[in-house]
């Protein structure tokens, strides 16, 4: 019988060493245990989103992809930190782009894997993966804040923020990390634009037949840059390209296999409970639908609710409806085309004794400027607008040559507020939000017009047009925000 060798506690310590080694050298979640603070808190989206990140950096499955997750679930510690020094481990020729909403954050995270790259942990792991420091000879290999290159390799990474120029760097790989830095900018529809444009001049030029870009956001608005992107180029559940990964702060269905977690359950329980988000969800269900449940707009894709609409028929109104004056707002188009938008118009009139807002008609039809001039002359009289009445026009391309002809004509009218205009649809939107679900807002049933105003209200921000929405919004917002109302402090 042969002798068993005997080895000492430190020969049995040194090979579970090595053994943890060579795991981490050929599994990301492994890696991210071994290099991870010991603080670390653990649950099971860890495991699974390393594998996902793995699969993207070891295969050409899903080249594509974008993870949604609530804040301050580790997405950029994984995706972001650790995930692009693994990657230089399997590689050393990877070309890789760290995209951060500005050049400082991108830098910061640049120096975080610097420090990771530079661990004794580290080298150990993958020893043949070296940055410049005072023990390299190589004098042509770059490290510093903005850039580094990887020692005996072509491979490199280059952080850089969404308003940085990146001409001359090839990207085998692009680490891109809430692009948006926050809600005010992901409401400006100017900020939104330019962080896509930046995206397909910028970015989408360095890339090539083999590239691939890994995406992590957390979802404030529709129409960010994700948002943009997935109905440019479509999911790969659709037969397009991008792969989604989507894990919700509160599980609301079983769509996602790898789940598993029953409906209700928080993700992270060990860092939020269910029962803060659910107090989140109480005091804000709309940001909770966007920062937490990775759904910018309310589930089923409607951001105004029909039922929050008082509807009243002419004979219960506390007024004589041809005796009180009514208020017109205007959004203004210059065209009948039908591709155009709409010319929307709202008759209005506020009730100081009931603080309440009643509104007689909203429509919207397109017409060329002249005969628009001529349908709001009769169409205004028909609504009840006398001469005291007050015009409320918004000043784009269009509004201008409305107000003009309007004055012309002996009406009175004014600019809508020009600081509402520039809040943005959405931003518009979720400041009426109040007042409506506050049953301050009354219908009046006056012919066949609620309907398919209720209809664009509910469709809102997915609907075809929006045009009756922006009339509703100016006209709130003139009574109850903007200091119209009196009785509002």
């Amino acid at each position: 019988m042969a002798k068993q060798t005997q080895i000492t506690k430190a020969q049995y310590l040194a090979n579970l060493l090595e053994k943890e080694r060579r795991l981490a050298r050929k599994d990301f979640y492994a890696f991210l245990k071994v290099m991870s603070p010991s603080e670390f808190t653990w649950n099971w989206h860890h495991e699974y989103v390393c594998k996902v990140l793995q699969e993207w950096i070891t295969t050409d499955k899903h080249p594509f992809l974008m993870i949604f997750m609530p804040p301050q679930h580790q997405k950029s510690t994984m995706m972001t930190e650790y995930l692009p020094a693994w990657a230089f481990g399997q590689n050393i020729d990877y070309q890789a782009l760290l995209v951060m909403y500005n050049s400082t954050m991108a830098k910061k995270y640049n120096r975080k894997i610097q420090r990771i790259m530079g661990t004794p942990k580290y080298k150990k792991i993958f020893p043949d993966t070296r940055l410049n420091d005072k023990s390299v000879s190589s004098s042509d290999a770059i490290k510093n804040s903005e850039e580094f290159e990887i020692v005996g390799g072509r491979g490199f990474l280059k952080s850089v923020g969404v308003d940085g120029g990146i001409a001359g760097n090839p990207a085998k790989l692009a680490f891109m990390d809430d692009v948006i830095k926050n809600v005010k900018e992901a409401k400006s529809e100017t900020y939104r634009n330019n962080v896509y444009e930046w995206y397909t001049d910028e970015l989408e030029a360095r890339l090539h037949n083999d590239s691939k870009v890994a995406f992590t956001i957390t979802r404030r608005h529709d129409d960010d840059l994700a948002g943009r992107l997935i109905k440019r180029d479509g999911t790969t559940d659709e037969g397009g390209k991008w792969k989604i990964v989507t894990l919700p702060a509160l599980r609301e269905d079983l769509d996602n296999k790898d789940d598993p977690r029953k409906i209700g359950e928080a993700l992270f329980p060990g860092l939020h409970s269910q029962a803060r988000l659910e107090e989140i969800k109480e005091k804000n269900p709309r940001t909770f639908d966007g920062l937490y449940q990775q759904r910018p707009v309310a589930k089923g894709g409607d951001m105004i609710k029909g039922e929050w609409f008082i509807k009243k028929q002419v004979n219960e109104l506390p007024f004589n409806i041809e005796d009180v004056s009514w208020n017109m707002f205007l959004d203004g188009a210059w065209t009948e085309k039908v591709k155009n938008d709409e010319t929307a118009q709202a008759y209005v009139y506020f009730d100081k004794l009931t603080n309440l807002l009643y509104i007689r008609r909203v429509s919207a039809f397109r017409k060329r400027i002249s005969k628009a001039i001529e349908f709001i002359k009769i169409d205004s009289k028909v609504a009840g607008c006398d001469y005291t009445s007050l015009f409320h026009i918004e000043m784009k391309s269009s509004g201008y040559a409305f107000l003009d002809f309007l004055r012309e004509a002996g009406y009175n009218c004014t600019e809508i507020d020009n600081d509402t205009v520039r809040l943005g649809k959405h931003t518009r939107v979720e400041g009426i939000e109040t007042f409506l679900r506050g049953g301050r807002i009354v219908l009046v049933e006056d012919g066949n017009w609620i309907d398919k105003f209720i209809t664009q209200c509910e469709t809102f921000p997915n609907g075809k047009h929006d045009d009756m929405v922006d009339v509703l919004c100016y006209a709130v917002y003139e009574y109850f925000i903007n200091g119209g109302n009196p009785y509002i402090a």
